[in-house]
């Protein structure tokens, strides 16, 4: 694995971790000033750091527990994983389990998110 694959990885890994610490301040961190997210696909693109900041701070409002599910994979300038996120919402626990793809700039600050998941993801 190359220095930079590596990065990408320790990237996708410390993403992981604040959601479960429900620091959105460390998650934007990992982003571009003028970087996208796409949560899910399909939804509404969250774009730059205010509205990338608001939508953190609204999904670590509520304690989660995150979890990588399977290898990474990158190539180029993109990571792509699976991951679970647990959490408690109405009285009962509910698990997502999506797959997201990360961009990178040059200096490996993520510029696009894409995460993958409907309703058939959802698990009670």
């Amino acid at each position: 694995m190359s220095e930079r694959d590596d990065a990408m990885y320790q990237v996708v890994r410390a993403y992981l971790a604040a959601l479960n610490h429900s620091d959105f301040a460390a998650i934007v961190r990992l982003y571009a000033a003028d970087a996208v997210v796409e949560d899910p696909v399909g939804s509404p693109p969250k774009k730059g750091t205010q509205e990338i900041r608001g939508f953190y701070a609204m999904a670590t409002a509520m304690e989660l527990e995150a979890s990588l599910e399977g290898e990474v994979r990158v190539v180029d300038n993109a990571a792509a994983f699976a991951f679970s996120v647990r959490f408690l919402k109405d009285g009962r626990y509910t698990r997502i389990r999506p797959i997201a793809v990360f961009d990178f700039n040059a200096e490996l600050l993520i510029t696009h998110t894409r995460v993958y998941f409907g309703a058939p993801n959802y698990h009670y």
